[in-house]
């Protein structure tokens, strides 16, 4: 029998106080575990666990199981089918290309990410072929079916967008505003969502175009509000020598239905990251556009990690947004 492989981190970071986008505790703790299990050739299993003493007025969100799912890997001739079945990200991130879908750039991701690690977990089926050319590069494409993420969208209106690398637990509700809760896992309506992508790469660079529908009835079901969201994203990545550029574009619409009818809201964001890695530091600077309704702001991040060990890594990250700043600095152990 195959044994069982894991891998994760744990994790101190203080920082300094702010408000929205940029609150949190002024000490975080984390600790993420991966689990993968592959009986036999082709197929494998994966739990991602977290644990973390963050509880934003959140339930059932100090710990809990972040992915789950079943992976089925198949050749046709030349090129790779992959059947995806349970719970995962959704392949999208340019910047969140790490194990347990964390970025190698920053201490926190984008505010698009940040939103989709919070707010999007298929809980489904993923299906996605790929075929491989000697000249021309890679060209895939994929399709998913999914339950759950009927409140797609709320963070966003009740919220607004956040910098912050606090994905979203199985079963969790994260508070939204009084009275108004997001859950990535609640079926409110059985209306499926759907997404689908095609992307191309080759050893250097990647270029995606990615669509998401949750299908959402767009009613409210207690504390639980469906929000009908469409969005879409476009990213890329080059990677030359030391150098890394990243970026990301999204938009679209979200929607609810009251008694005076259908309103819907314009949503967007992107970013625009530049890193290099210096022997064992790396160096990255990024910057965010976002908007909800008619309001659009603006924030900066510049991050300096330093790997003192392959197996410890130090950071230190500054983020200005919206007027406020926060000042973060980490200590990571991985194993």
């Amino acid at each position: 029998m195959t044994p069982v492989q894991w891998n994760g981190f744990a994790l101190l970071r203080p920082q300094t106080p702010a408000r929205v986008p940029l609150d949190g505790d002024e000490l975080s703790a984390q600790f993420q575990l991966g689990l993968d299990w592959r009986p036999f050739a082709g197929f494998g299993t994966h739990v991602h666990l977290l644990a973390r003493n963050q509880g934003d007025e959140s339930r059932r969100g100090r710990a809990g199981i972040v992915e789950a799912y079943a992976e089925k890997n198949l050749n046709v001739r030349e090129d790779r089918v992959r059947i995806l079945a349970g719970a995962f990200f959704l392949p999208t991130s340019r910047e969140n290309v790490d194990s347990l879908w964390e970025t190698p750039y920053t201490l926190t991701p984008s505010a698009l990410n940040s939103w989709l690690g919070e707010e999007l977990r298929p809980i489904g089926v993923d299906v996605s072929y790929r075929h491989r050319t000697a000249k021309a590069g890679t060209f895939s494409g994929g399709a998913t079916l999914f339950g759950g993420n009927d409140t797609f969208g709320e963070l966003l209106i009740g919220r607004g967008w956040a910098l912050q690398d606090r994905w979203a637990l199985l079963g969790e509700h994260v508070r939204a505003r009084p009275n108004a809760y997001t859950s990535v896992s609640a079926e409110n309506d059985d209306r499926p969502g759907w997404s689908a992508r095609a992307k191309w790469n080759n050893d250097h660079g990647t270029i995606q175009l990615t669509r998401i529908d949750n299908r959402s009835d767009a009613l409210r079901h207690g504390e639980l509000i469906g929000w009908a969201t469409r969005f879409n994203i476009v990213g890329a990545d080059y990677t030359w020598r030391d150098w890394t550029v990243a970026g990301e574009s999204g938009w679209g619409t979200t929607a609810i239905v009251t008694a005076r009818g259908r309103f819907s809201s314009d949503i967007a964001a992107g970013y625009l990251l530049v890193s290099r890695r210096l022997k064992t530091f790396r160096v990255s600077v990024r910057a965010d556009e976002y908007k909800v309704r008619d309001v659009r702001e603006n924030a900066v991040t510049a991050a300096l990690l330093w790997e003192a060990h392959p197996r410890l890594r130090a950071g230190i990250e500054g983020i200005a947004a919206a007027g406020q700043k926060r000042m973060a600095v980490e200590l990571r152990f991985h194993f």
